[in-house]
């Protein structure tokens, strides 16, 4: 079993990355979706980005609005915003230094290059697209890096399960989210519904897979290929299978059975994202259902860090 110290830096690792790179999306999307949308198309503008991050309470105390400016500042760069993406890329990079010899010359090499291009873009004040497309090309390398330098020992699947744990709670935010705003919000118009729904497939990298399987975008069948999915990489239920397969590696688990509070979480997750379909989850209400997988990721983070980690989790 390796270190206690070694494994949490390697989740983190892993957390930070996936959480730069899901952010960077969402600001990417929605910038191009307002440039390219007439004004009364597309209704969802920067509000809902930040409470996609879960930083709406902490954006409120420094701005009074959202816009593109103040929302790429918290969201990009912000000292303020502990989730920002250079604080999380500047987060990533510190745990990896700290570990420098339990991971791949390739994989700080890609870490620490990333982290000096986004300071570079900061100093000569390049704009949103251009750092939002840094970014995500340079979580394309982390997860290609990852995959091709690293054993599949303990702390591959302790960066693994950091980066699919991070996904599967940042989509299920997304889909609550924009659900409320084009469900069960204000009606706008039929086309205005129809673009956002497009935002959230192509925040996801999911809008080609989808327009392969169905004419017309429809908010359900929307959820059901962001929830219930077992082939999209950024699909609730792939990333949760995902998770359950890295952390019976972790504990030498085997299928049907739990080493630990955080396997039986994810086992119970699992077997209802495999057995459940959308009409029911829509009868049972979807935005509870959400609430809940957000919650159980929370919980099973937390205790992913007791049971590995050794120190206590702020409450």
């Amino acid at each position: 079993m390796m270190l206690s110290r070694i494994a949490d830096s390697l989740f983190w690792i892993g957390r930070y990355m996936e959480r730069a790179d899901n952010t960077a999306r969402i600001l990417d999307v929605n910038y191009h979706m307002l440039l390219e949308q007439p004004p009364d198309t597309y209704k969802l503008r920067w509000d809902p980005l930040i409470a996609i991050t879960g930083e709406r309470s902490r954006f409120y105390k420094t701005y009074e609005e959202a816009s593109s400016n103040t929302a790429f500042d918290f969201l990009g760069y912000s000292e303020e915003n502990p989730n920002s993406i250079f604080q999380c890329i500047m987060s990533a990079r510190e745990n990896a230094r700290t570990i420098r010899d339990r991971i791949s010359r390739e994989m700080w090499e890609d870490i620490n290059t990333l982290y000096h291009k986004i300071i570079r873009l900061r100093d000569d004040g390049g704009g949103l697209s251009r750092f939002c497309e840094v970014v995500k090309r340079g979580g394309h390398r982390f997860h290609g890096v990852c995959d091709a330098t690293l054993a599949r020992d303990e702390g591959w699947h302790f960066v693994q399960s950091g980066c699919v744990l991070e996904r599967a709670e940042m989509t299920a935010r997304l889909l609550d989210v924009h659900y409320h705003q084009l469900v069960d919000g204000s009606a706008i118009l039929n086309e205005a519904r129809s673009h956002s729904w497009m935002a959230v497939l192509k925040s996801v990298a999911a809008y080609e897979f989808y327009k392969r399987q169905y004419s017309q975008i429809e908010p359900m069948k929307v959820s059901e290929l962001l929830l219930l999915d077992a082939r999209h990489p950024r699909s609730i239920r792939f990333n949760i299978s995902a998770l359950q397969s890295s952390l019976y590696a972790i504990s030498g688990s085997v299928p049907g059975t739990y080493a630990n509070e955080a396997e039986r979480l994810t086992g119970k997750v699992h077997e209802r994202l495999t057995y459940d379909n959308i009409e029911e989850i829509f009868d049972q209400g979807l935005h509870n259902f959400l609430t809940e997988l957000q919650q159980t990721c929370k919980i099973v983070g937390e205790q992913i860090t007791r049971e590995y980690f050794h120190y206590a989790v702020a409450g």
